[in-house]
């Protein structure tokens, strides 16, 4: 019996060195794996048998080797720090993706962009004011502007792209994130069936964990471990998987008539975010890939009817406010603002007559809208009758002039204006109209009005001065070209801001990751360690077994 139970203990030592090959084999092999975290064979003595006792003391015999479980070496702890850190880093790494985007668009400031073809067109107007009737002079300037609006046009329409293709991001980042919910679940399943009987399904827990790292790219998420090893998972403070129950999330319409959506919860139809307050790191809300993307798109393109109280979270303040605004939106509006403010002082300066064959007649706009509306139409029509109408008074002048002027600047919206065609037709420099009305007439050498633009240009004008309007920018006493110059030197702020913020996260991540690597990671050359040590202790408990062997086969 001796012989027997012998053999026996060798053979637990045998299959324990085996398992522990096994392990160190798996870990070796997995050391390029994404994700994958060391596994751990523990051993212990078995139970004692005890045969006797001699005075106050037992007489024992050992029974060999006990495999008590193969388990991960993980840092949970660490786990939950990254998650935490993850959220907010890739929050700001898609804030500054956005502003780096906006900026190749804009192409400031070494580019060709509208700070340079400002300067251009500034240029081009001083010529011209030295000499109001010369050919060359009236075509470079109208060449200037056309270049320099059809800029303004081309910044417009890639910043609507940008936006029709964040949210095709938007849209992939919910399908995405809908599939995780659902894989968390599945993964519970799979690992609570597989753990039934006490053992670790270790594999299968790297997997689940991957997922949650992911998932914590695009969201806050919590999480904890119930019995029947099952994860209960939130994603912004919302349950998505609780046993068999999950929560994903559908799209709907941003707002009414809008072509972009919104993602909203399948069990309460609630929507995912409500972008009612500012987003700071003071209030903890700055997390998440989606949110960004929702913060950078906005929910609608910018028209003639988009108020600044649609583009603030808070309309209580301003959208210069941190965190208080869409970015795309934002910068939209301020550009349709510039470019308003820029097509009206152009316009309402060269309403002199022109020259050549043109001369004694009305002058034409410089901008007019590319797509025309009834309103703005009527209003041209009325004003070229009224101005060629000898019998008009001034008044029917003036009120003629401001109808169409009110008309065109609701008609001519960033994206929709341009030169004038006549200007750009053969011989259309003839209709610029830089010849006052006042004074002396037929007087084609005369500068005054080039020289009124010139001062209105320069002239510091007041922006956003009515503080009734909810959520507009911060009042500004800046000229055209300074409001431009602050346009992208706030933008290039931001720019720097969010990227500080990431190289700060993505430097306390890295931290992270290296402790967790530290703990769970696979190192080769233990490993191998390893590896020789189960070796050792498998030929000794193969050569225990052939030695018992051999002994109970001679006796």
């Amino acid at each position: 019996m001796s012989s027997i139970s012998s053999i026996t203990k060798a053979v637990s030592g045998l299959a324990a060195a085996q398992k522990g090959l096994q392990v160190t084999g798996h870990n070796l092999s997995n050391v390029n794996t994404e994700g994958y975290t060391r596994q751990q064979l523990l051993q212990s003595e078995s139970d004692y048998l005890v045969i006797g006792n001699r005075g106050s003391r037992y007489l024992q015999v050992g029974l060999g080797v006990t495999q008590d479980e193969i388990r991960q070496i993980r840092n949970e702890l660490a786990d939950k720090r990254l998650r935490t850190e993850n959220s907010v880093l890739t929050y700001y790494q898609t804030q500054n993706s956005t502003i780096a985007e906006i900026e190749a668009i804009l192409d400031e400031p070494y580019g060709e962009g509208v700070t340079k073809l400002l300067n251009n067109f500034w240029s081009q107007t001083q010529k011209l004011n030295t000499t109001p009737n010369g050919v060359e002079e009236r075509q470079s300037f109208i060449s200037a502007a056309n270049v320099l609006i059809k800029k303004i046009n081309d910044i417009s329409d890639s910043l609507d792209k940008f936006q029709a293709n964040t949210n095709k991001e938007v849209i992939s980042s919910v399908n995405r994130i809908n599939q995780i919910i659902e894989g968390i679940k599945e993964y519970n399943d799979i690992i609570s069936r597989a753990e039934v009987n006490g053992d670790n399904a270790n594999d299968y827990r790297d997997q689940r964990n991957n997922l949650l790292d992911e998932l914590s790219e695009y969201g806050k998420v919590t999480y904890h471990e119930e019995v029947g090893s099952k994860v209960v998972v939130k994603f912004e403070n919302h349950l998505v998987v609780d046993g068999p129950f999950t929560a994903t999330m559908n799209l709907e319409e941003a707002e009414a008539k809008s072509v972009f959506v919104k993602p909203v919860w399948s069990d309460t139809n609630s929507d995912v975010y409500r972008f009612d307050e500012t987003v700071t790191s003071v209030k903890g809300n700055d997390t998440g890939k989606l949110k960004a993307l929702l913060i950078s798109r906005g929910n609608n393109y910018v028209t003639e009817d988009t108020k600044w109280e649609d583009i603030a979270f808070n309309d209580n303040f301003s959208v210069d406010e941190p965190g208080n605004s869409f970015i795309i939106p934002k910068i939209q509006k301020m550009l349709s603002d510039f470019t308003g403010v820029l097509v009206e002082t152009v316009n309402s300066c060269f309403d002199g007559t022109g020259i050549g064959s043109h001369e004694g007649k009305a002058g034409v706009p410089v901008f007019v809208p590319i797509l025309s509306t009834q309103e703005y139409e009527a209003a041209k029509k009325n004003l070229e009758t009224v101005l060629n109408d000898p019998a008009s008074t001034e008044d029917q002048k003036e009120t003629a002039q401001q109808a169409y002027e009110k008309a065109a600047n609701k008609a001519m919206t960033t994206g929709n204006i341009q030169v004038n065609p006549e200007l750009l037709a053969n011989g259309g420099y003839n209709k610029l109209g830089t010849v006052s009305t006042e004074g002396a007439s037929n007087n084609v050498g005369d500068s005054s009005k080039v020289t009124e633009f010139l001062s209105e240009w320069g002239k510091t004008r007041e922006w956003y001065s009515d503080r009734s309007e909810k959520g507009a920018p911060n009042y500004k006493k800046v000229s055209i070209t300074s409001f431009y110059s602050e346009f992208v030197t706030d933008i290039g702020t931001d720019g720097s801001n969010y990227s500080a913020v990431a190289k700060s996260r993505q430097t306390s991540i890295l931290n992270i990751q290296n402790e967790r690597q530290a703990m769970g990671g696979v190192s080769q050359d233990e490993e191998f360690a390893n590896m020789l040590k189960y070796q050792y202790a498998y030929n000794a408990s193969a050569r225990m077994i052939t030695m018992l062997d051999t002994i109970i086969n001679k006796m």
